[in-house]
């Protein structure tokens, strides 16, 4: 990851489960819908093993028959739970820290998120990180299909060679999207997705942001979270 960090002039973060801790939002969220529609309630680990894009391919894994329950149907009963509470969920453990510190040390950030762009944007302002980053991209719908087309946008608005950039995500999906724009990625194993699930994942891992700092090639300035996690290297 040294080596990655030595050449990256700007980060793209995914938001929902790499900067924002929504893990046990978006599960509240899916057995809300459950229950809706007479599917079984999953548990946290239930959902982190089987989560994956296309969102409807995760319902359908979990019972969902989208031909009797369309998908759309679907999607607006999990966002009125997910919408409504979602600028009360806290950032991940040293996400504000490493934003400052890339601040600081010349390195700009941008968003890459399946999130509806409205809401993420309302949640970033809740949040006081309006001002942090360079883009903002999500979708403009509310169905989390097209990332990989926001991300073709904000590659040719950033106008950089594609291992100049590195993509922060916690999902394989996000692996798959750095891969396609040719960035650097990473993905940490704490949020949406668990370790078993991104076995198949070729790109760095890491168990959660702090693990970053250790290998930071620039000065760290002002205080950190203590350092934790090893650096798994999947390839």
């Amino acid at each position: 990851m040294r080596e990655v960090w030595s050449r990256i002039q700007h980060v793209v973060w995914d938001w929902n489960g790499t900067l924002l801790d929504d893990v046990e939002l978006a599960v509240t969220g899916v057995n809300h819908v459950c229950a809706r529609f007479g599917v079984p309630a999953v548990t946290r680990d239930m959902y982190r093993a089987r989560f994956q894009f296309p969102i409807s391919e995760f319902y359908a894994t979990l019972g969902f028959d989208l031909v009797r329950v369309p998908f759309g149907d679907i999607i607006r009963e999990y966002l009125s739970i997910f919408d409504d509470r979602v600028r009360h969920c806290a950032l991940n453990e040293g996400a504000l820290e490493l934003l400052e510190c890339l601040r600081r040390n010349g390195i700009e950030s941008s968003i890459l998120s399946a999130s509806y762009r409205p809401t993420l944007v309302r949640t970033l302002e809740a949040k006081g990180l309006a001002g942090h980053f360079t883009h903002v991209c999500g979708l403009g719908d509310e169905q989390a299909t097209s990332k990989l087309e926001e991300g073709r946008r904000l590659q040719a608005a950033l106008g950089l060679e594609g291992d100049r950039i590195v993509y922060l995500g916690d999902t394989t999906h996000d692996a798959e999207i750095a891969a396609e724009l040719g960035w650097r990625s990473c993905i940490i194993s704490r949020g949406h997705q668990d370790d078993a699930r991104l076995a198949s994942c070729n790109a760095l891992r890491v168990s959660g942001i702090p693990a970053l700092f250790e290998e930071l090639p620039w000065p760290v300035i002002g205080s950190v979270p203590p350092l934790r996690g090893v650096l798994h290297d999947s390839r």
